[in-house]
């Protein structure tokens, strides 16, 4: 497996510094990469639809355009790149949030944070392939956790809603909690769990989710929702 990554900063001494430690963090991991750097967020732009990148590393602060801003871009071509903001601006997390970075490092802490960053991203990488297993009138299916975009519960049934149709079964969702949420699964209401890598925005009463679709939001789960997003975003669930 060969992952693509792209580099966005417009400080040239940081890309190459930040190259050199992606390279021998990669090779630790024993994954092969193929990496392109970029000084300005324009030039990023005009190749995204050639290039299929699984990661990009964006400097938020750069003249002319934002890395917030090709993020919002790039997210109307791909939407499960996995974007790292590279900051020293804690406080831009929620900000942020519906482009669904997978990580925010801080250029003065990058050789704490980033080997971190790398391991996580190869869990990740992993846990995208495993898979739940569906089973409904006889018929056993299995399906890929990242796959899920969120679980309804209604009545005595559970409503599995994919990114390709959506599957019911028997079970309990206090039950699915448990087993869904290392997979980034939060509980956003007594009858709903989502998918974070599909959430683009919360508010006091609702959850957006990417497809457009409006999810309850329970008032006395606001601030565990809150929490939850934040902590997936550090870690890179």
């Amino acid at each position: 497996m060969t992952v693509k990554i792209a580099i966005c900063d417009d400080e040239r001494i940081f890309i190459e510094k930040l190259s050199r430690h992606l390279e021998m963090l990669f090779e630790i991991e024993s994954i092969e990469i193929e990496m392109r750097t970029y000084h300005n967020g324009l030039a990023l732009l005009s190749d995204i639809n050639d290039l299929n990148f699984d990661i990009l590393f964006l400097d938020i602060d750069m003249p002319s355009i934002s890395g917030i801003e090709i993020a919002e871009e790039i997210r109307k071509k791909n939407q499960f790149v996995h974007i790292i903001f590279i900051t020293n601006h804690e406080d831009l997390v929620y900000q942020s949030i519906q482009y669904r970075p997978f990580r925010f490092i801080r250029k003065s802490r990058i050789q704490e944070e980033l080997p971190e960053a790398v391991s996580a991203l190869k869990r990740k990488i992993i846990n995208e392939n495993n898979l739940f297993s569906i089973k409904f009138n006889g018929t056993e299916s299995f399906l890929r956790y990242a796959d899920i975009i969120y679980l309804e519960s209604y009545r005595h049934d559970i409503f599995i809603h994919s990114t390709k149709e959506t599957y019911r079964i028997k079970s309990n969702l206090g039950k699915l909690e448990k087993q869904f949420e290392p997979y980034g699964f939060i509980r956003v209401h007594s009858g709903y769990l989502v998918n974070i890598k599909y959430i683009f925005s919360i508010d006091k009463s609702k959850v957006k989710l990417i497809n457009n679709e409006e999810i309850p939001l329970s008032r006395h789960r606001i601030e565990i929702v809150k929490q939850k997003l934040q902590y997936y975003v550090r870690q890179g669930v």
